[in-house]
C-alpha cells in the first residue's frame, strides 16, 4: 500500500483515514527517524497497554518515569 500526501507550509500531513482506522491512530503518533528512514508509530495511551492490574501498573510506570527524571537531573 502506498499513499502520496501533501506537506503543508507548517510541515503538517494528513494521515489517510484507512491508515488511521487500521492502526487505531486517534490522537498522537511517534515519528522515529533512523538510518533506514522515517516511521510513524501509533502512540497508545497507558490505559490500553495494561490489563486487569491496569491502575497499579500505571502507578508503577509513573514512578519509574519520576525516578528516571530524578536520575537525569542528578547526572547534570
Amino acid at each position: 500500500m502506498r499513499y502520496v500526501v501533501k506537506v503543508s507550509r507548517k510541515g503538517q500531513i494528513v494521515i489517510p483515514v484507512e491508515i488511521r482506522r487500521r492502526f487505531g491512530i486517534s490522537d498522537k503518533v511517534v515519528i522515529r527517524v533512523d538510518e533506514s528512514g522515517i516511521r510513524i508509530i501509533p502512540l497508545k495511551p497507558l490505559d490500553e497497554l495494561f490489563g486487569v492490574d491496569g491502575e497499579i501498573m500505571k502507578e508503577v510506570a509513573r514512578e519509574i518515569v519520576r525516578e528516571r527524571l530524578e536520575e537525569v537531573k542528578r547526572e547534570k
